[in-house]
């Protein structure tokens, strides 16, 4: 029986839309969500799985985020 953890971003969201800011004033806005699976498999097979999610905003320093991240970020946002 052997036990491994693996933690992936298995889900990457562009989202794009208005908000208003302090002034009234519309603002577009475009983020990246990405959610991050944490799986333990026992001989291969997911016995264990839980989800966490968080958001890149231009001007955010995705550097250290995985490459499939990484590349829609410098996509969506131009060069880190």
């Amino acid at each position: 029986m052997a036990l491994t953890k693996e933690i992936v971003a298995d889900k990457i969201e562009v989202i794009t839309g208005q908000r208003e800011d302090d002034d009234g004033n519309m603002l577009d806005f475009t983020s990246v969500q990405v959610r991050t699976a944490t799986r333990v498999l026992e001989d291969g097979a997911v016995i264990s799985q839980s989800y966490h999610r968080h958001v890149i905003q231009s001007g955010d320093d995705w550097s250290s985020e995985p490459t499939n991240v990484q590349d829609i970020c410098n996509a969506v946002f131009g060069e880190n």
